[in-house]
């Protein structure tokens, strides 16, 4: 790569974070989202577009055109129209193989700029419901659209079918698993986003507000963990007495007083063997977020027959599980159980599909074990299902 193009990609770069920047000040759900989104600069993109890949969403830039054919407000524009074909699931929802990929561009286009709103400039030759010589209704969805816009083709301007001035583009996963996976990162990333623009969320076009919020209860732990955990660990909580200037002894009237901190710290397991889906990798993940919000200090431990890495969590899901070996359950309990300081209590997420463990931990263990789970390698030790 030369030394201009290395520049060319560093300043598009800059650019492209100060109008996610722009953006969450403007209109903060949309601007969270891609700051939670992977983004790339390269040459090889055509113009702004998004995609699936390695069972994430991105968001791809061409520096060349980024920088030379938009101008400031036009850069958040173009990236917050490229954010609504993604909550949209438009690279989704384009059968590259039965449909003409050009004419569901223009219908996926039709549809979005229905919802960009007005805050932002006017993208050039963007394409609206009155670009075409026939009638369009509103509030249709892409499909409706692109049935239209495929019966009236002979109508539509040659250099309009053959790519307008946006120039967005998409690509869609040709793995049903990494798409679905990408998928679920995108709704966390909603769910996320959601929570990080609190009031200003009510400001998102309703169409949007919907899916957002039914994605949202879609991720809801299918675990209800507050009850299971309050019961797996009443007995392995522990407390700790520290002194506080905040308030007086309560036998004496002096200060310092005492108060008592409680705390809990979890060793969950994950099975990263072979036998263990990428789909189910991520809804463990999700259900592990929704322990470590409750104030969990969680260590992640991943294992297959072997500990390949453990690390501590906070609320992300790594890009790629270490492992993908044959399944033994005693090596990752064995490192919970020569921990020092001690963990309080452990979970081990996995299909069951290994010889039965051998090694006590002096902490107890749940077992979460997959809707198709097998438990009978552990006989009479605690076990939960997650379900279908």
């Amino acid at each position: 790569m030369s030394g201009d193009a290395v520049s060319s990609r560093a300043q598009a770069e800059a650019e492209l974070g100060r109008a996610v920047i722009a953006l969450i000040r403007e209109e903060p759900f949309f601007g969270h989202l891609l700051s939670g989104i992977n983004r790339d600069t390269s040459d090889e993109t055509t113009g702004v577009g998004v995609s699936f890949r390695n069972g994430r969403p991105l968001l791809s830039i061409n520096p060349e055109f980024f920088l030379g054919e938009l101008q400031g407000g036009q850069r958040s524009a173009v990236i917050k129209h490229e954010v609504l074909h993604l909550l949209l699931n438009h690279p989704g929802r384009l059968d590259a193989e039965r449909m003409d990929a050009q004419i569901f561009s223009l219908a996926a286009d039709v549809v979005v700029n229905q919802l960009v709103g007005n805050k932002w400039p006017e993208l050039p030759g963007a394409i609206h419901l009155d670009s075409f010589e026939f009638p369009l209704p509103p509030d249709k969805s892409v499909e409706w659209y692109y049935r239209e816009l495929m019966e009236h083709r002979d109508e539509i301007p040659d250099e309009m079918q053959s790519g307008h001035s946006d120039n967005t583009q998409w690509e869609n996963s040709d793995e049903q698993t990494e798409g679905a996976i990408g998928q679920h990162e995108l709704a966390k990333a909603m769910r996320d986003a959601k929570e990080r623009s609190g009031e200003n969320f009510e400001l998102v076009p309703a169409q949007i507000q919907e899916l957002v919020k039914s994605v949202v209860d879609e991720l809801t732990p299918s675990v209800d963990w507050r009850r299971v955990i309050r019961m797996f660990t009443t007995s392995s909580r522990r407390t700790r007495i520290a002194n506080t200037l905040r308030r007086p002894s309560k036998r004496y009237g002096t200060y310092p007083g005492i108060k008592v901190k409680r705390f809990h710290r979890l060793a969950v397991i994950i099975d990263t063997s072979g036998s263990i889906k990428e789909a189910a990798l991520t809804e463990f993940f999700t259900e592990i977020r929704a322990i470590w919000r409750q104030g969990s200090q969680v260590t992640i431990i991943e294992a297959d027959n072997t500990v390949r890495e453990s690390w501590e969590y906070q609320g992300q899901t790594p890009p790629k599980a270490r492992g993908r070996g044959g399944t033994k359950f005693d090596p990752a309990l064995q490192w919970v159980a020569d921990s020092v300081p001690p963990f309080d209590a452990a979970l081990y997420f996995t299909d069951g599909q290994a010889p039965a463990p051998t090694v006590r931990t002096p902490c107890e263990v749940l077992w979460v074990l997959t809707p198709d789970g097998d438990e009978r390698a552990l006989g009479g030790r605690r076990v939960i299902n997650l379900p279908r």
